[in-house]
């Protein structure tokens, strides 16, 4: 026992000092605000689009109307249209003369460009609308037009049958007061941002133990290749038993995940007290106890890493050169990304049955039960699960250290069969 905590120590300062772990420990969390605030920044950041409308329809101050509240949130902006657009006769016309302002080979005016050209015919009780864009994958602009459109034909058609728009805008101005009851609320009756905490932190939560376990087996992956390849693996089995070595390094860098969560939670209730609303690191704190989210995640996570982190050490004992790794590492990484496509759908919708049965398949049982574990499912599937995947973790530690022996005394490149030879050979 003594001789697995020095290889885990040695394991865990051994990373622990160089650059890189700190580098991706600061990294990490950048990428994560980036990947949730970046399309926010961006959005702002990217120019105002002009958008001009050609009105063969007689609906055009109605329709701009309608498009100026809503381009507001849009970034857009009405602008007139080209002088040589606006004196086209014929929709056909206005077409061919727009086309080089939309291109970009021509620009308005002030010099700003004309990012869509929306071409109004029919009638305001029948609305046409051509739209034309520069960017073709910019559906925003159409989609705009389209709701203002049918709201001028709304307004035409009620008023065809003699009621008053003062009225109609009066009638449209009246919105409903929603309020949210659930009896699974903390009060009793209406939803509160406590009630609404625990999904948000089992999200969070998933998404971490997600990035730890992918981080950690990629440490230990390189880590076994390189002593292989150095021969180091075969000092230490000279000194250490297979359990020892095994152990050692799983918990060495489990040690380092832990690490890791600790100072990105510290970092996270730093920014929960600093910038969140009152109220909020309360209601977080109360959301991973009382729902005992954060035993949850504790159990899944011991459970979820030591089956991986069993699996790559066990490849890694048979590969000398990362090359080697690459053909068997693209497999096991495809099935820790298989859950991620669903976790956001395990949040809003944990009742399906169809993620109720991927959340009994051991490789996908912490990262989706973890997110659908602020919906409350039943005990027994929780205690179901968790005892699954310690069967599943006590086989695969199992035979990870018999092909870890055989693979770090081999010196035959990975096949199947010296795989599958190495592990009967090693309980001899």
């Amino acid at each position: 026992m003594t001789r697995l905590f020095r290889i885990a120590l040695r394991e865990y300062l051994s990373y622990l000092k160089t650059p890189g772990f700190w580098l991706s420990l600061i990294i990490a969390p950048g990428i994560g605000a980036l990947s949730g605030f970046g399309p926010i920044w961006a959005e702002r950041a990217a120019p105002i689009r002009h958008v001009a409308v050609v009105d063969f329809a007689s609906a055009e101050p109605r329709l701009s109307q309608i498009l100026t509240v809503e381009a507001r949130v849009a970034r857009l902006q009405l602008v007139k249209p080209p002088p040589v657009v606006a004196a086209a006769t014929t929709p056909e016309a206005a077409r061919k003369a727009l086309q080089p302002y939309v291109s970009g080979d021509l620009r308005l005016a002030d010099g700003g460009r004309l990012d869509a050209v929306a071409i109004l015919t029919g009638s305001p009780a029948a609305l046409e609308a051509d739209v034309w864009t520069r960017d073709i994958g910019d559906g925003a602009i159409a989609g705009m037009v389209r709701q203002a459109a049918g709201g001028v034909m709304r307004l035409e058609r009620l008023k065809a049958l003699g009621l008053d728009p003062a009225k109609i805008a009066a009638v449209d101005a009246v919105k409903p007061t929603v309020r949210e009851f659930s009896p699974k609320a903390v009060s009793g009756g209406q939803v509160s941002l406590r009630d609404r905490m625990p999904t948000f932190a089992a999200l969070g939560l998933a998404f971490a133990l997600w990035i730890v376990t992918v981080t950690g087996v990629g440490i230990l992956l390189n880590s076994v290749i390189e002593e292989k390849s150095n021969r180091v693996l075969e000092v230490l089995l000279s000194s250490a038993s297979v359990p020892e070595i095994l152990g050692g390094k799983i918990l060495g860098v489990a040690a380092l995940a832990s690490t890791v969560l600790a100072v990105w939670g510290g970092a996270g209730l730093f920014a929960l007290i600093r910038f969140a609303p009152p109220g909020t690191g309360p209601a977080l704190v109360a959301a991973l106890v009382s729902h005992g989210l954060v035993f949850e995640f504790l159990a899944y996570f011991v459970l979820g890493y030591l089956m991986y982190a069993s699996i790559f050490v066990a490849v890694g004992a048979f590969c000398e050169t990362p090359r080697e790794a690459q053909t068997l590492v693209g497999p096991l990484m495809l099935m820790l990304s298989l859950p991620m496509i669903f976790l956001t759908q395990a949040i809003r919708r944990p009742d399906s049955p169809l993620l109720e049965w991927m959340a009994w398949f051991p490789p996908f049982t912490p990262f989706l039960m973890t997110a659908r574990a602020a919906s409350g499912p039943p005990w027994w599937e929780i205690a179901g699960t968790l005892v699954l995947m310690a069967v599943t973790a006590a086989a695969v530690v199992w035979i990870s250290a018999r092909a870890f022996r055989a693979g770090a005394l081999s010196t035959t490149k990975f096949d199947l069969q010296t795989f599958l030879r190495g592990i009967r050979s090693a309980g001899r």
